[in-house]
């Protein structure tokens, strides 16, 4: 039968051990042959009793023993219940056989037929407590043994009760099958400790093989992480190191140091901060160090970092670390460096302006944007929001657009805006936003190009492109696009649209008597009369010399509502333009003279809708209608008539 562990038992109490080191109960007895044992002694008393009652019923004394027995085996029972096993069984062994050694005494001593069963006790209490114990009562039972001799040979014992040969006779078959039993358990027992033991034998060899896997995985791990790890005996001044860390060290695998060891392969500007930090960890900090160790002649960066182990004395014993190979970090957290420091020098030095913001708030400002915004110096400047450096018709496109860069999406590398100076002027601008990471975060570079002296010069060539020099108003190629753009319009609409060309009745006296000058004058007086003669939406132009073109557009749908329109708009033009001029002309002397002159108009005026005919045609017609006027004696309106040739 196998030999069951009291572990096994869910009441067990764990192993003791004397002052040697022996355990009290052979390691883990066997909870089985001690319920075995017990079984016995009860079913064994039972048997003696009943069978007494048969072979010898006139000596009841004889069941005394057999009671006793059955009383010490019910207490084993109980202890066993109430889960102390080791006092169970020592209560079974040596209450068994103080038993055994009264009834040997009432018995006949040596001769009792009891005397059989000791060394089946013997050999019971040896495997369920330990070798000690059997020799414990196998000793008293020698003891016991010379003193029934001795007793028997000077007459102490008591004479024995007679006992018929059935009781030898039953009690040795008792033994038998008690040791035949015993016997049976005993090599079942070896043979499952056997199997146990070939059991656990191929687990720990599987186990084996799982850590040797598991170790060079590690080593696997460790390589590719190019992370070692080591061990510090404290007291011993040892280190262990993995292969990992021999590897970053330039070692052979399985080396061992010491700490003096190790701090010779430190390099020499770091070897005192090392020391130091090992030191103080020591003393209870933590130890998390970067420095340089040499590994023949090439530098290399490594990081240490350990924790302490703690002994029962409450000192540390040991320190478990691990070495981290971190030198390409190193070489690139210094290359960036050195990428950051070129890029600071060259937007410190490029003309363009340079902000960079991280969600409005500026952190860097290179010092052409110091002198583009006017600010006294980049802590004036970076104290603004770039919501306040923006124009408010702008502010809201430029929001979408930094928006839109912090999201990555698409976007027009380069837009025109306008900005504000500190002291609040508007500068024109061509601004350009690209993100970053700018001291480890998220961030926006802007470079701004102040184009304020571009725009004013694209102003100035518009001005001279499509504009009178001398009275400001559109000249002939921007009255032509105006006039293309209300042709369109009036499609679109259906309302009608007029167009007046005017012609100074008697411009051309004053030019030859009071000079060029004097006519200037005059051109200009009359373009602000004729501004102030039609509505905002129209059109004044100088189509040269003393002409000029008055465009007149969404009219009304109809043709003669939109004739009454366009003749009180050119009656008051005639009126106007037909009050005397006084005109204030320096002369060489640089004095003033004062001229007033009287200048009428005659104005030919054409209706249109649509691209009905081209816009040259339309001038002409205009242009023939003013003839007519001039040809009916000036001063007057005069439209044109389709079905009509120009006179």
């Amino acid at each position: 039968m196998a030999r069951e562990e009291i572990i096994d038992h869910p009441a067990e109490p764990p192993a003791r051990a004397d002052h040697h080191g022996t355990p009290l109960i052979a390691g883990a007895p066997s909870l089985t042959l001690a319920k075995f044992g017990v079984a016995a002694v009860l079913a064994g008393a039972l048997i003696t009793v009943v069978g007494l009652g048969f072979v010898a019923p006139e000596t009841s004394v004889r069941t005394t023993g057999p009671a006793l027995l059955f009383l010490i085996a019910a207490l084993a029972w109980y202890l066993m219940v109430r889960g102390k096993i080791a006092a169970a069984i020592y209560v079974l062994a040596f209450g068994v056989w103080s038993v055994m050694t009264l009834i040997a005494v009432f018995t006949g001593g040596v001769r009792a037929p009891v005397v059989i069963a000791y060394p089946v006790l013997i050999l019971m209490s040896g495997w369920l407590i330990h070798a000690r114990a059997a020799l414990v009562l196998a000793s008293i039972t020698v003891l016991a043994t010379l003193a029934f001799f001795l007793a028997q040979h000077e007459g102490f014992l008591p004479p024995p009760l007679a006992t018929p040969v059935s009781i030898y006779v039953g009690d040795q078959i008792l033994v038998y099958l008690v040791s035949a039993a015993l016997v049976v358990f005993v090599l079942r027992a070896y043979q499952r400790r056997l199997q146990e033991l070939g059991d656990t034998s191929r687990d720990l060899a599987q186990r084996t093989l799982a850590l040797e896997e598991s170790k060079a995985e590690l080593h696997r791990a460790q390589a590719v992480a190019r992370v070692g790890s080591w061990v510090y005996d404290i007291p011993a001044d040892r280190l262990r190191l993995s292969a990992e860390t021999c590897r970053i060290f330039g070692l052979p695998e399985g080396t061992g140091a010491s700490h003096a060891d190790y701090l010779l392969r430190v390099h020499p500007a770091d070897r005192n901060d090392v020391e130091q930090a090992w030191q103080r960890a020591l003393q209870g900090e933590d130890f998390d160090h970067t420095h340089r160790i040499l590994v023949g002649k090439t530098v290399r960066w490594v990081r240490q970092k350990a924790e302490s182990r703690f002994g029962p004395d409450g000192l540390r014993h040991s320190a478990v670390g691990v070495t981290q190979d971190v030198t390409e970090l190193k070489q690139a957290q210094a290359a960036m460096q050195e990428s950051e420091q070129r890029y600071r020098t060259m937007i410190e030095w490029t003309p363009e302006s340079i902000l960079v913001h991280r969600h409005g708030q500026i952190v860097y400002a290179n010092p052409a944007a110091i002198k583009l915004f006017g600010a006294a110096d980049a802590a004036t400047l970076m104290r603004k929001q770039t919501a306040e450096l923006v124009h408010p018709d702008d502010l809201q496109v430029q929001t979408e657009r930094m928006n839109n860069i912090y999201a990555r999406a698409p976007i027009t590398p380069m837009v025109a805006a306008r900005f504000l100076r500190l002291d609040g002027r508007v500068i024109d601008v061509e601004v350009q936003g690209t993100a970053i990471i700018y001291d480890g975060a998220p961030a926006i570079h802007v470079c701004i190009r102040d184009i304020s002296a571009r725009k004013q010069l694209e102003d100035q060539i518009r001005q001279l492109a499509f504009y009178d020099h001398l009275t400001g108003l559109p000249n002939r190629r921007l009255l032509t696009d105006r006039l293309s753009q209300a042709m369109t319009v009036s499609k679109r609409s259906s309302c009608y649209a007029a167009l007046l060309f005017l012609d100074l009745d008697n411009f051309k006296p004053l030019n030859d008597e009071h000079g060029h000058a004097a006519g200037d004058l005059l051109l200009a007086e009359a373009a602000t009369r004729l501004l102030h003669c039609v509505r905002q939406a129209d059109t004044v132009a100088r189509f040269g010399g003393d002409e000029f073109v008055v465009l007149l557009t969404e009219l009304d749908q109809g043709e003669a509502p939109s004739r009454a329109q366009a003749a009180v708009v050119a009656e008051k033009i005639r009126a106007s333009l037909s009050d005397p001029y006084r005109l204030a002309v320096k002369t060489d002397e640089q004095s003033i003279q004062h001229i007033e002159h009287h200048c009428t108009v005659s104005i030919g005026v054409v209706l249109f809708s649509g691209h009905e005919s081209p816009p040259d045609d339309v001038i002409k017609g205009a242009d023939s209608a003013m003839y007519q006027a001039k040809q009916s004696g000036r001063n007057s309106v005069r439209f044109y008539a389709r079905d009509q040739a120009a006179g």
